[in-house]
Parts: C-alpha cells; sequence; structure tokens
C-alpha cells in the first residue's frame, strides 16, 4: 500500500514558464478585457510605448511594404504601424483564438489574421520586410528556434522590433518597481479580470525574463545585426530592433 502525498499548488506550477496550453488559456480568458486592464495597470504608458515603438522602427525606412506582427493579441501594436505605410501585406499572427477574435474587432478587414504557433511560422522563406512583436517574447518557450524562423522569413536588410516588459536597471528603479511586479500587479490584475493565475503568470515571467542585453545577444547569435536597445519609462519597457 502506498500513500499518496499532496502537492502544494504552489509547486504544482511553474507560472514563469508554463506549457504552451496553459498560456493558451490564459490569453483565451482575460481576452475580453485584456486591453483595458493592461492600460489601467500601465497607468496608460503602454499607449506610449507602442507610440514611441512605431517612431523608432519606422525611423531610417526604406519603404517597407510586407509587415507581420507575431503575437498580435487584439491588434493595437499592428494598428499602430497601419497609418504609417502603404503596406502591401499586413498580417498577424496568435494562438489564442480569444485574442484574435478581439482583433478582428479592431483590424481592417485587408489585414491577414492567423491562429498558429510562433514556434512553427507558416510562412515561405524571406516573406516580410518588417516583422514586429510586443509583449509576447516572454511566452516564447524556444528563443534559438524561434529567433531563427523568424530570420527565415525576414527579406534581406528587413528589420525586427520586439516590444518587451523588462525590469529597470538602476537600483532605484529597481526598488520601487519590484513590490509593483511582485504584489500589486498580480493582485489588481487578477481581481479585475478574477484570473489571478494569468496576472501571477504577467508577474513571474517578467521576472524571470533576460535582460534586454541578453536577448541581444541571442539576435546577433542566429545572425542578426545592427541590434539596438531602447529602454522606455526607466526600463519596465524596452524595445529591441535588429536588422537581417
Amino acid at each position: 500500500m502506498t500513500a499518496s502525498l499532496e502537492v502544494p499548488e504552489k509547486m504544482q506550477e511553474n507560472l514563469a514558464s508554463p506549457n504552451k496550453e496553459t498560456i493558451r488559456g490564459f490569453f483565451n480568458d482575460i481576452a475580453s478585457c485584456y486591453d483595458q486592464i493592461n492600460s489601467l495597470l500601465s497607468l496608460n504608458l503602454d499607449e506610449y510605448w507602442r507610440r514611441r515603438a512605431v517612431s523608432l522602427v519606422l525611423e531610417r525606412g526604406v519603404g517597407e511594404k510586407n509587415i507581420l506582427d507575431l503575437g498580435v493579441g487584439t491588434g493595437k501594436f499592428l494598428k499602430r504601424f497601419l497609418p504609417e505605410r502603404s503596406w502591401k501585406i499586413a498580417a498577424g499572427v496568435d494562438f489564442s483564438s480569444g485574442m484574435l477574435q478581439q482583433a478582428e474587432k479592431k483590424l481592417p478587414a485587408q489585414c491577414g489574421l492567423i491562429q498558429a504557433d510562433v514556434h512553427d511560422l507558416p510562412f515561405a522563406d524571406e516573406s516580410f520586410d518588417l516583422i514586429i512583436s510586443s509583449f509576447t517574447l516572454r511566452s516564447v518557450k524556444d528563443r534559438n528556434r524561434f529567433f531563427r524562423d523568424v530570420r527565415r522569413i525576414l527579406k534581406p536588410a528587413g528589420k525586427i522590433a520586439f516590444l518587451c516588459l523588462t525590469r529597470p536597471r538602476s537600483l532605484l528603479g529597481r526598488a520601487l518597481y519590484t513590490p509593483y511586479l511582485k504584489f500589486y500587479l498580480p493582485f489588481m490584475g487578477g481581481l479585475i479580470s478574477r484570473d489571478p493565475k494569468a496576472y501571477r503568470f504577467l508577474s513571474e515571467s517578467i521576472q524571470s525574463f533576460p535582460s534586454p542585453s541578453e536577448i541581444a545577444k541571442e539576435l546577433k547569435f542566429v545572425g542578426f545585426k545592427e541590434v539596438l536597445i531602447f529602454p522606455f519609462t526607466f526600463g519596465i519597457s524596452t524595445l529591441i530592433r535588429a536588422e537581417k
């Protein structure tokens, strides 16, 4: 006769890096309130970060025609880019059907929205000259494989841009931000969304996410060049831009 041991919930789940199906479930569950809660929790700074990112991504533009948003979510980042160019192709990929339903409400019908896993991108080589992504990279399980596949579908001299939630680098910034990240964000996000695990995932995945300089090294390792880092709001958000 064997005795079974009950494992505490916190030991059962690693919410800093859960499996893909768990992450998909989180985003499906909070899709309808995702934008409102993010704006509230960031004090609407997320809109500033998107605007600033668009400006930095398109500076010194070379007439980009084909844009892809990986982890398009509700479509807010891609929507910011649409008026800036006469895009021949504008597309977004997400593995959450709930998020894609929200994106369909925001984006024009000519935007192609595809439900797919960013680890298996369903595109031919050299399909896009600009690939963007916002707040998605921390959910990628195999970044080396992902970065190689992104490079594969990027045209020569094309650009990538990842807008990420990061941590301040200064001691004062970390001292002020850490209590917000560890306690306020998961508590308030869980309270409003009624899905505390989803916002524990947000908190813990940001805490465990590599620094922007480490991400830059990973991008250079797979062949990207001109890798630049742009911290926003004391480093709680960061744009990482690179070229093929």
